[in-house]
């Protein structure tokens, strides 16, 4: 099957006996008629990277001997990161047989776009080995690994666990950030031609909804946004935001030159503005009026 000429997509559903069934889609580019389909199983349908869709096919993870009734791993428990052709046949491409222990690293991945390197994250904030891994999808060695603590003594405020973003669209640079709850402390960036690390602490008030352009490293910001989490705190802080006549203020700002650009403003204080980078250059986002906005600032 010729994916070149394919359109391909996805739908997630919530598999009775437990985990999740993803159904891929294979359409014709031209004229959108479905051509083929295929289900498989995938460990978790609420996750928010639950697979991936490449050139050469779609991989997913899958979770083996867990009792989802019970919410336990059985003796026999694994999970194996799972690569399906187009026409539906797939094979194991990693596993992890171990039981919930520092050494587990398939719970989230990014492929780069030449399907030539795995992104995993190693074990859990606090264990001594915590670290982002870079695998040969060929080979299954490891082609870099970023310790924890490597960072941690370097910038000992940004303490924190990391989080994988995606790889830039040529495939040279992979983004990933550093975040404790809903705040980001910082983001780093590797370069696949040599494997150095960048990091880049956060501009102040970045929170997990706001949005990275991966290819310009510009980073959207609210600033003097504050995540409460709770309800109450929220609708207090607001009222006394609105006393004082503090609004919501949105900016872009690179990571790299740390120049930032004035988007928009809203008297409404605490207002996230719902951020998505369409292109390069063109950020969309919402005012609260229910209004779409696309801010474009032409070439960085």
């Amino acid at each position: 099957m010729n994916y070149l000429f394919k359109s391909i997509s996805y739908e997630i559903k919530k598999n009775p006996l437990g985990g999740g069934i993803a159904e891929i889609f294979i359409k014709e580019k031209n004229n959108n008629q479905k051509k083929f389909s295929f289900e498989i199983e995938i460990s978790n349908p609420k996750h928010y990277h639950p697979i991936e869709t490449h050139k050469c096919g779609v991989y997913a993870m899958r979770t083996f001997g867990y009792n989802y009734e019970k919410k336990a791993p059985l003796e026999n428990y694994k999970r194996e990161l799972w690569i399906y052709k187009y026409n539906g046949i797939g094979e194991s491409l990693l596993s992890d047989s171990l039981k919930w222990s520092h050494e587990n690293m398939l719970g989230d991945f990014r492929v780069d776009p030449a399907e030539k390197y795995i992104v995993l994250e190693k074990g859990y904030l606090g264990a001594d080995d915590y670290a982002l891994v870079i695998k040969n999808l060929e080979t299954k060695e490891d082609t870099f690994v970023l310790p924890f603590k490597k960072i941690a003594d370097e910038y000992p405020n940004l303490i924190g666990s990391f989080k994988l973003k995606e790889w830039t669209k040529d495939g040279r640079y992979f983004w990933g950030d550093i975040f404790v709850g809903a705040n980001v402390l910082g983001f780093f960036r590797i370069d696949a031609l040599n494997w150095k690390t960048d990091i880049f602490p956060a501009p102040e008030n970045t929170v997990g909804g706001d949005v990275l352009n991966f290819d310009t490293g510009y980073t959207t910001v609210h600033s003097g946004y504050i995540y409460f989490g709770v309800y109450e705190l929220v609708q207090e802080e607001k009222e006394e935001r609105r006393k004082k006549g503090i609004g919501t203020e949105l900016y872009i700002e690179s990571l790299i030159t740390k120049k930032r650009h004035f988007v928009d403003k809203t008297d409404e204080p605490l207002w996230f503005f719902k951020p998505k980078w369409i292109s390069e250059t063109k950020l969309e986002y919402y005012l609260p009026s229910g209004e779409r906005k696309i801010y474009e600032s032409g070439k960085f």
